[in-house]
């Protein structure tokens, strides 16, 4: 049966508007044809429902933007787009906190905060990610060293599970979480257990003052050590450690608070490594940096590494031909390996060995590579006695196995 066969009654019981059918869109070599699109969350729990009892497959989306980080799909009938369930409807800015639906662009949603002097912590450069998208696949950047890593954000989470039973977990403030924090296991999840619907996030206060900074290049090892030293500064929102050729390593870093103290870590920092001011970009240029790829034939890392071991773990990759990121404060390496051709096998294969030499244990993700390199390939790793009880959430939240089949950690 063909996908436009399968999706037939899904259209008919949806309704007109509800199944839009398209050119294709490739998802790690696995053509999707179809788009669904949920006015609100009452909708969404329709079409999950349907989904299930008509055995259809669908990849939730917002922006797009990192659709392709996960593992290949196992099938994929039908994209299931969050763009129109989009909007504020919430904003307390005497308390900092707001609430915004999932298709909602963080680039609109940071305006929004920005107008009443409060900023949203995501860091994404992408103008076209979405709330539901950053927190389902937990996207971190430079400045989440200040702002937090996403999960530490929500206050609460709309979520639709894959039987079209529509949940809510925690609320506006802290103390109405009670039991387990299912937030946290909603985040990070890349869609794989429900399709976050909308969201309660903790917005921070914009700071008094902002500085952009940027050291010269440096030797791997002292370079590293300063970079460690630099984000331990009190001031100190994102600290980067860029290697663009060569083993030279130069570091930007972006300071914000009260003027006082971002004062003294800039005079710290222009002593301890000869920084001056950086350009406007710099920052911008590092996100792009760490989400981007030179070219189709390269594979892209994330990888754990222990502050003790950053500088061994930078060497070492270094040395095996990776262009370098590193966030010290987070204890994060960015690791990209350029392939000779799309099929390079064995040089994916040295370049998983190198990643997994440094990585701390459970700690890698390949965010990029060809579809010729993820045919068969788990690409996270992670600490396998965790499987079982991983396949178990899968099959409480997900039995019929609608949402992102095979795309988790262990083809989950």
């Amino acid at each position: 049966m063909s996908a436009e066969q399968m999706l037939a009654p899904l259209a008919e019981t949806l309704g007109p508007g509800a199944l839009e059918h398209h050119d294709p869109v490739s998802v790690d070599g696995v053509s999707v044809r179809a788009t669904l699109h949920p006015r609100d969350g009452r909708a969404l729990a329709q079409m999950l429902a349907e989904m299930g009892r008509h055995g259809i497959a669908g990849l939730p989306r917002g922006g797009g933007t990192r659709l392709g980080i996960g593992n290949r799909p196992a099938r994929a009938d039908v994209l299931i787009s969050t763009r129109k369930l989009r909007g504020v409807d919430t904003f307390e800015p005497a308390e900092g906190v707001c609430h915004a639906g999932a298709g909602t662009p963080l680039a609109e949603l940071r305006d929004i905060v920005r107008a009443q002097r409060w900023e949203l912590p995501f860091d994404v450069a992408d103008a076209a990610a979405t709330l539901g998208g950053a927190l389902a696949s937990a996207a971190v950047g430079p400045r989440t060293q200040g702002y937090g890593l996403p999960r530490d954000v929500v206050l609460g989470l709309e979520v639709v599970l894959a039987t079209g039973e529509r949940t809510r977990c925690g609320g506006r403030v802290v103390k109405n979480v009670t039991g387990y924090d299912l937030g946290k296991l909603y985040t990070g999840c890349f869609g794989t257990l429900g399709v976050i619907e909308g969201a309660w996030l903790r917005l921070r206060p914009a700071p008094e003052r902002v500085a952009l900074l940027e050291a010269p290049g440096a030797e791997i090892a002292p370079a590293c050590e300063g970079g460690l030293e630099a984000a331990r500064r009190s001031s100190v929102r994102a600290c980067a450690l860029l290697c663009d050729a060569g083993a030279a390593l130069r570091c930007v870093v972006e300071l914000a608070g009260d003027a006082a103290s971002v004062e003294r870590d800039v005079h710290w920092l222009s002593d301890r490594l000869r920084a001056v001011p950086a350009p406007a970009d710099a920052l911008l240029r590092v996100q792009r940096r760490q989400c981007g790829t030179q070219g189709p034939h390269e594979l892209r890392f994330r990888l754990g590494v222990l502050p003790a071991q950053l500088s061994a773990a930078t060497q070492q990759l270094a040395a095996e031909g990776a262009r370098i990121l590193a966030y010290p404060g987070l204890n994060l390496v960015y690791a990209h390996f350029a392939l000779a051709e799309a099929d390079d096998l064995e040089g994916a294969a040295r370049a998983f060995r190198s990643a997994a030499a440094v990585a701390s244990p459970g700690a890698l993700l390949c965010e990029a590579a060809p579809e010729a390199v993820k045919r068969g390939r788990d690409v996270f790793s992670g600490d396998p006695a965790l499987l079982p009880l991983m396949r178990a959430l899968k099959q409480r939240f997900d039995p019929a196995a609608v949402l992102n089949p095979g795309r988790f950690a262990g083809g989950i």
